[in-house]
């Protein structure tokens, strides 16, 4: 210890409360988590804090932020873990002790649900505690000081807005975006849509700086296709944290200031003291697994499947481990045009033995009416003993079978009944009875694809892939190799089925 803290000590002017009250303040300067804790009574009066690693990490994050090493940042964590709390907040106040300029644009899916925010980070502000240590730092404006915008005397500014509401002539330093989407309209392509569209064309238009300003997005997961997952599959150069309530595997989470580490072993809990097993069993049975893995395990499908299962999808083999094969087809899910928001094409070859089918190859991409006629043709020269092509008579079905069936024999258009998920659960017994087989991962990397594909769905973007494979599926186990040509293939490719025999 210096001597002049010593002689500070010793003299009669010490006094150990005040050093006390001076240690807290440092404190709560420099961590945003004591910062909270100290907040608490503010924020949520007669409620106990408790205390848990997560808030520390988000913490170091948004530290991260503020020291200019992170701007874009996704944050994914399960509801009731006071993501808003601390992110939408706290988190401005905070930064407005060393740096009261800063301007915040805080968004939610409704202006309500933003708006309390906002007042909340107001009231912290107004506070006793706060103005008692910082009050000196800055002074709230009179003259804008509304529960949805309030500025202060260095030209900061706190303003709330829901998704699609008016931003018209204003920029912000750093945009806080709060869950985008209500939950309760979990499954609403709109709603989801509509969201990504204003991230797209409202809010990344509004830094102020668009290389040093900063965006946050903070969430629990609804959907594959929620904006997180639209900003993750652009590949938007996103810090992405996610903090499932379950582990589902081993993971090592570094802490990006104190490089501290915590390790989660597969099922360990995010936040045992307020959600434990047995809460977390309860909310999984009421909810359902579905919304559970997406709200809870921030995976928009459960790790066992929805309408297919993980545990159908183990039987593997390779090609020289092939039994004798009677048929092989191919199977075709066209799409209309290649656009960011377009289908995928897919393209499966398939064989059959006995019971078992067994997926061979697939083309699988975004494609334009030429690149799909390419596929065919590069499938079709790949896989030449591969009888019928079937197609799905949509989209570009029709004009891809029509301008090929001259060159290429077994061209068949297929058309679906019932709904892709109806389709799907017809199959779903084979699958369980084990007579659908995958290729080995080391022979064909892109299967782990096709499996995620199918235990999201129909919960995921491209629903396309599956429905693809289920219409092959469903074709091969309409046409036993016992029998001759199938019985909807036209009168122009049956004496082709024949000749194959």
């Amino acid at each position: 210890m210096s001597s002049y803290w010593e002689s500070y000590i010793r003299s009669p002017a010490f006094d150990p409360g005040t050093l006390q009250a001076a240690i807290r303040k440092e404190k709560a300067e420099r961590s945003l988590s004591e910062f909270i804790r100290q907040a608490w009574p503010v924020i949520e009066p007669g409620t106990e804090y408790i205390e848990n690693w997560h808030t520390d990490l988000i913490s170091e994050y948004l530290q991260a932020v503020n020291l200019g090493q992170i701007h874009r940042l996704i944050v994914n964590i399960p509801p009731r873990h006071m993501k808003s709390i601390h992110v939408t907040v706290s988190y401005p106040v905070w930064t407005w002790l060393r740096a009261p300029a800063k301007r915040f644009i805080k968004v939610s899916y409704s202006d309500s649900l933003s708006r309390k925010h906002n007042i909340l980070s107001r009231d912290i502000i107004r506070s006793p505690w706060y103005q008692e240590n910082w009050g000196d730092r800055f002074h709230l404006k009179d003259d804008v000081n509304r529960q949805n915008e309030f500025r202060n005397d260095h030209q900061g500014m706190m303003m709330s807005t829901s998704v699609g509401g008016s931003l018209t002539g204003e920029g912000g330093d750093v945009i806080i975006i709060d869950d985008p989407q209500n939950p309760l309209q979990a499954n609403s392509e709109t709603e989801r849509q509509n969201s990504i569209n204003f991230f797209k064309n409202t809010l990344q238009t509004r830094l102020n700086d668009p290389k040093n300003g900063t965006i946050i997005i903070i969430m629990q997961r609804l959907h594959e296709s929620d904006l997180t997952g639209y900003v993750l599959s652009e590949n938007l150069g996103y810090t992405h944290l996610c903090m499932p309530a379950e582990a589902e595997q081993r993971t090592t989470i570094t802490f990006p200031i104190s490089k501290k580490q915590i390790t989660r072993e597969p099922g360990d809990l995010l936040n045992p003291s307020r959600f434990d097993k047995e809460v977390l069993d309860a909310l999984k049975r009421s909810m359902g697994s579905a919304q559970y893995a997406g709200q809870f395990q921030q995976t928009p499908a459960p790790a066992e499947g929805i309408i297919f299962k993980r545990e159908w999808m183990n039987n593997t083999f390779t090609e020289r481990s092939l039994p004798h094969q009677s048929i092989l087809i191919q199977s075709w899910d066209m799409a209309f045009t290649k656009s960011e928001g377009s289908a995928k094409v897919a393209g499966f070859v398939l064989s059959m033995a006995g019971s078992n089918v067994y997926i061979r190859d697939l083309e699988n991409d975004k494609m334009t009416f030429t690149e799909s006629v390419a596929a065919v043709r590069r499938l079709t020269g790949k896989w030449p003993k591969a009888r019928a092509k079937v197609v799905e008579n949509k989209a570009n079905g029709p004009a891809i079978v029509d301008l090929l069936k001259k060159e290429i024999p077994g061209m068949v258009e297929f058309n679906p009944k019932g709904s892709k998920e109806e389709r799907a659960i017809s199959v779903t017994p084979y699958f369980e009875a084990g007579n659908i087989w995958f290729p080995d991962p080391k022979e064909a990397p892109w299967v782990n694809d096709l499996i995620r594909d199918l235990l999201i769905f129909p919960r995921g973007t491209f629903k396309d892939t599956t429905d693809a494979l289920v219409q092959g599926i469903l074709y091969l186990m309409d046409k036993p190799a016992t029998t001759g040509p199938p019985k909807d293939i036209s009168t122009t490719h049956q004496s082709y089925w024949r000749g194959q025999r």
